[in-house]
C-alpha cells in the first residue's frame, strides 16, 4: 500500500524494490536493502540500474557505500534528480 504523504520519488522507489525483492516486505523507509529485504550485491546493482533509468539520473558507485535503508536511497536519488540539468529546482 502506498504511502499518501510519500513523494514520487519514494512511491516510485518502493514499486521498483517490490518489484525487485525477492521477499514479500513491504519497502519501508527504515527497512534496509540487504538485511530486510534480501538484497544481494548483484540486485542492488540491479536496483541502481533500474533507478538510473526510472529517473534519469546517474548514481556514481562511490554513493552506494552509504546507503543501507530505503530512506537512505530515496534520499539519494531525490538528491541526484534535483541536481540534474533541467530539473525543476
Amino acid at each position: 500500500m502506498a504511502n499518501p504523504s510519500a513523494d514520487r520519488f519514494e512511491q516510485d522507489t518502493v514499486e521498483i524494490l517490490t518489484r525487485l525483492s525477492r521477499r514479500p516486505i513491504e519497502p519501508t523507509p527504515d527497512k534496509e536493502l540487504m538485511a530486510d529485504l534480501g538484497f544481494d550485491s548483484l540486485q542492488v546493482l540491479e536496483l541502481v540500474g533500474e533507478l538510473e533509468d526510472h529517473f534519469n539520473v546517474s548514481v556514481p558507485l562511490n554513493a552506494l557505500t552509504h546507503i543501507r535503508t530505503v530512506g537512505q536511497i530515496v534520499d539519494e536519488v531525490r538528491t541526484l534528480a534535483s541536481a540534474a540539468p533541467g530539473s525543476p529546482a
